[in-house]
């Protein structure tokens, strides 16, 4: 074989080595950033689902003092209902009159 032709098998060996090596290097790259977008897609949805849970806490806890309010409200209107305490005075009046 001449040496011109086993230069070039020596070369073609190494440039088809240096190509699978770049090859390997950008199959590794698309492989971590594929894997660093599903990371930020998980923790994206993880954060949705956090603020979800939030809003909803939120939402009960107002709706839980509303119902309180609400209570409290109907148990003042009770007490402060004028004509059934004048009512109630004028039968007392009546009970210690007869």
């Amino acid at each position: 074989m001449e040496i011109d032709i086993k230069i070039q098998v020596v070369l073609s060996i190494f440039l088809s080595l240096e190509l699978l090596a770049l090859y390997m290097i950008i199959i590794r790259t698309i492989a971590n950033l594929e894997y660093a977008f599903n990371r930020v897609e998980a923790i994206i949805n993880r954060e949705v689902q956090l603020s979800m849970r939030v809003i909803e806490a939120d939402k009960k806890a107002k709706e839980k003092a509303e119902k309180n309010d609400m209570s409290k409200s109907k148990k003042n209107d009770l007490l402060l209902n004028i004509p059934f305490m004048e009512r109630l005075n004028k039968e007392k009046k009546k009970d210690g009159n007869g």
